[in-house]
């Protein structure tokens, strides 16, 4: 990057400031994360958007990595490029610090003093974190994240203050005894993630409906988006975005599950992609480069596809399912307009993809659904 590039963008990148932060701590961004320094102050040159922070601590003792902790940002031009954070000590973690006008635009004119302190955004990788978020929207992330914006790879629980007893310094006498002197911890709600509850069992209704509901859950689709993303489809494609991102980036399991659970959803809609082709085509799309990610990294273990309940490949099947309702609407000339060939031409590509990355094939007709042949004994 040339001289002039590299002043163009420092003057119209974001800039994220990180203050008071731990020594050896690990700080990322999207893509890309550093052991941060002594004079670390945070991240400059950031395009307009959104973007995914993540950090971990390091133990004094063992000098191993924590837990990694998490939130997201989005700056705007052109009075929204700048955020501070700054470690708290009590919470331990990094907590936005809300500027008024004036504190914005000081801190922006204090950009040239700090530039020394602040490490360049890894323009190399926005492509593929660009791939990778470009549907996500921050007024439906704000809908799924925590309620405090704070992500944490382990569960986070209150424990209660009490006054020790005089028989708490005893030797307890059982395990029974031991067991109830142990503090009652429960589960912090500020921390809990908000995702849209998948339903895995259907409620009782007629035969004919549930073998319906089970065939086609455009249904169920449709009501979630109405109740949870305004009647917008493209918000059930920002949780399967951000779902994969806080697992992936974020470390946060139940993110995957919830990546799993959404995929095998949209993939179960007959009557869905024949009204919103493009819808699917983004889909795939975003797979693509989903599991493009899983094989460039050393997560590639196919056991983090398996359904634990159906003890099969989750994603395999909900492809599978997918592939071979397009083919069979199209088969029956179900499927018109430009909008439908590129899905159907997306749907082949996909295909080849996962055929040449996982060695994995596809028929036109699940193995599951294919009529069962008897042979009869000629006596």
């Amino acid at each position: 990057m040339n001289a002039d590039r590299a002043r163009q963008l420092f003057e119209s990148g974001g800039i994220l400031l990180v203050l008071d932060t731990p020594k050896e701590m690990e700080f990322g961004i999207d893509m890309y994360s550093w052991q941060v320094g002594a004079n670390f102050q945070g991240i400059k040159m950031i395009p307009p958007g959104i973007h995914h922070c993540y950090y971990s601590e390091r133990d004094t003792l063992t000098k191993e990595l924590c837990n990694r902790q998490s939130f997201f940002i989005e700056l705007k031009q052109p009075n929204e490029m700048l955020i501070l954070m700054r470690w708290s000590i009590t919470e331990n973690l990094f907590q936005r610090q809300q500027l008024t006008p004036d504190e914005y635009e000081t801190r922006r004119n204090q950009r040239y003093e700090l530039d020394r302190f602040l490490g360049q955004y890894p323009l190399d990788t926005y492509r593929q974190w660009l791939a990778l978020s470009n549907h996500l929207r921050y007024d439906f992330i704000e809908k799924l994240i925590p309620i405090n914006g704070y992500i944490c790879s382990a569960e986070v629980f209150d424990i209660p203050t009490h006054t020790k007893r005089t028989e708490e310094f005893s030797e307890p006498k059982s395990l029974s005894e031991a067991e109830s002197r142990l503090p009652k911890m429960t589960l912090n709600a500020e921390f809990a993630f908000r995702f849209t509850v998948i339903e895995k069992k259907m409620n009782l209704c007629s035969g004919s409906d549930l073998t319906q509901s089970k065939l086609d859950r455009t249904n169920e689709l449709e009501k979630i988006i109405f109740e949870r993303f305004d009647t917008n489809i493209y918000g059930i494609l920002c949780e399967l975005q951000l779902s994969f991102i806080v697992f992936f980036l974020g470390h946060y399991y139940d993110g995957l599950e919830q990546w799993k659970c959404l995929l095998q959803l949209i993939c179960s809609c007959k009557k869905a992609f024949c009204r919103w082709p493009m819808f699917y085509v983004d889909v795939l799309q975003t797979m693509y480069f989903q599991l493009k990610e899983f094989s460039n990294d050393s997560l590639a273990d196919e056991n983090l596809f398996v359904d634990i309940d159906q003890q099969a490949n989750a994603i395999y099947k909900s492809l599978e399912n997918l592939f071979a309702n397009v083919s069979a609407f199209n088969d029956n000339q179900q499927m018109e307009g430009n909008d439908s060939e590129k899905l159907i031409e997306r749907c082949a590509k996909m295909k080849q993809f996962l055929h040449e990355t996982y060695n994995w094939a596809f028929d036109d007709e699940p193995e599951d659904e294919k009529p069962v042949i008897v042979e009869l004994n000629n006596e």
